[in-house]
């Protein structure tokens, strides 16, 4: 931190955005008042988390949902969302969040942006039995009204970023690769008025007249932090490598309070020891008959077929008894005709398994390759055999929920349950799941408008958190869908109208 420096600046503009994903929505919105802005991103690309992702949005009572005639109100969302959020979000944010979602939507729409339901039949919200909770509609995919000029296919999240940086080009916005931010300086009251980067081995100090807005994404690539704060241990992380919690270090320097920092956008993960990348584990894959997914002990301890939002919080048990992560790492099993008929790890049916993916002719043979408790995994493969034949899982309810029914089932088959199918056929199949992370979601406090707080409970004059930087606004949960990108554009939007004056 620097204080007392507010002489000698390098360059002056209106607006400074640190980081290049979601927060590129308020660089464009104070561009199209006419002020001055820049984005500074410390990698060699722009798009930082935002650019890996699906780039959904979850936006309740949006215009797609009132075109197709779903029902839905502010109110109903308000009351899921006070639920979904676990009591680790406050009512304002909440509150601000529904308020100008959907005036988020529409000015995308201005910049080109469009959106489409996720086409899925259905696609609920991932806590369907919370009062509020919808069953289809809220969360959207992005499109572009005109397709990009020039090489690939940008889809999803690449898409979304690569919308907002040509609007930001087309209206002035200037963007600094390879630039990454390392403090804040702040005046004599206290008041953020620029930041130093670092620009081709030189200190840059840059004065932001209407503020400075972190958009710098969580932390889930630095092991101190991680150690320190989440809950739970995490393993392959998502995120590019400059997810460093950079934003978070800025604004504790300076005293701002931090919220909501135990806390993570968790799903499981295969790991690619080949490739050293993480693949994602989740219901369209664990969910289909022919599958289960179970710890060392040979136990079931999840619906195999919910969201990874529900399923993650699994992993987080810790054995009194034995003192560990009982259910880390956990194993999914399948049988020959899942093996004819589904991915496994994303390998197609009739791809060529990689080592890292166990065979056995016998479940027992299968165990001992694993790890896992021989006689378990064989009395919980009978018993769920018997809850196929059945078509009702009384332990994990697989199989009863519409998210359950539209992701893991195959309704083609003809079976009791969509989801459910005895594994009975060898050879069995077998390969380890581990928690992973999309992303942190505990940092800086914000209020409704955007702005960070301190430790006082007072606003930091001139400095705004959006994204993962931001103490989310989604609490401990994980409400549907585009949770993550809908909240990072949205308070990047209220934060572009606080510097604008409206």
């Amino acid at each position: 931190m620097e204080s007392n420096s507010t002489e000698n600046w390098d360059r002056e503009v209106d607006v400074v955005v640190i980081g290049s994903g979601t927060g590129q929505m308020a660089a464009v919105r104070c561009a199209d008042a006419g002020l001055s802005a820049l984005v500074v991103e410390k990698e060699k690309t722009l798009g930082g988390t935002t650019s890996i992702s699906g780039g959904g949005i979850w936006i309740p009572n949006n215009y797609r949902m009132q075109e197709e005639g779903i029902e839905d109100s502010l109110e109903e969302a308000l009351e899921y969302m006070k639920r979904a959020t676990f009591g680790q979000s406050e009512t304002e944010l909440m509150q601000a969040y529904l308020d100008n979602c959907n005036d988020m939507v529409s000015y995308a729409r201005e910049l080109g942006i469009e959106w489409f339901i996720i086409p899925m039949g259905a696609f609920p919200d991932y806590y369907e039995a919370f009062p509020g909770a919808k069953t289809y509609g809220r969360p959207m995919l992005p499109t572009t009204k005109e397709p990009f000029e020039g090489d690939g296919a940008f889809v999803g999240g690449n898409l979304l970023t690569k919308a907002l940086e040509k609007a930001g080009r087309e209206r002035g916005v200037e963007y600094l690769t390879e630039t990454p931010a390392r403090r804040l300086i702040v005046d004599d009251q206290g008041a953020v008025t620029g930041l130093m980067v670092e620009s081709g081995g030189q200190e840059v100090r840059i004065r932001a007249r209407k503020g400075v807005v972190m958009a710098t994404g969580g932390f889930s690539r630095n092991e101190k932090m991680v150690k320190a704060f989440l809950r739970a241990p995490i393993y392959y992380p998502n995120p590019p490598a400059g997810d460093t919690g950079d934003g978070q270090h800025m604004g504790m320097a300076i005293g701002a309070d931090l919220r909501n920092m135990n806390e993570s956008w968790g799903w499981p993960v295969f790991w690619d020891p080949d490739t050293e990348n993480p693949i994602p584990a989740y219901a369209p894959e664990l969910g289909k008959p022919g599958s289960i997914v179970v710890n060392k002990k040979g136990q079931r301890f999840f619906d195999e077929a919910g969201p990874y939002a529900r399923i993650i919080r699994s992993f987080q048990h810790f054995d009194t008894d034995t003192l560990e992560y009982s259910n880390v790492p956990a194993f999914v099993i399948v049988d020959s005709i899942y093996r004819m008929n589904y991915d496994l790890a994303q390998y197609q049916p009739k791809m060529k398994l990689p080592r890292w993916i166990s065979q056995a002719d016998t479940l027992a043979d299968l165990a001992t390759k694993l790890g896992i408790d021989t006689d378990g995994l064989e009395e919980t493969v009978r018993n769920f055999n018997e809850y196929a034949k059945a078509g009702k899982d009384p332990e994990w309810h697989r199989g009863d929920s519409a998210f359950d029914q539209q992701t893991g089932g195959d309704s083609s088959r003809g079976l009791a349950n969509s989801c459910l199918s005895p594994l009975s056929e060898p050879p069995y199949y077998g390969v380890a799941i581990w928690p992973g992370v999309l992303g942190t979601k505990g940092g800086l406090r914000i209020n409704q408008k955007g702005q960070v707080v301190n430790v006082w409970d007072e606003v930091i004059p001139g400095l705004y958190a959006v994204g993962n930087c931001n103490g989310s606004v989604m609490g401990a949960g994980y409400p549907g869908g585009g949770s993550t990108i809908g909240s990072g554009l949205t308070f990047s939007y209220i934060a572009a109208n606080e510097m604008r004056g409206n």
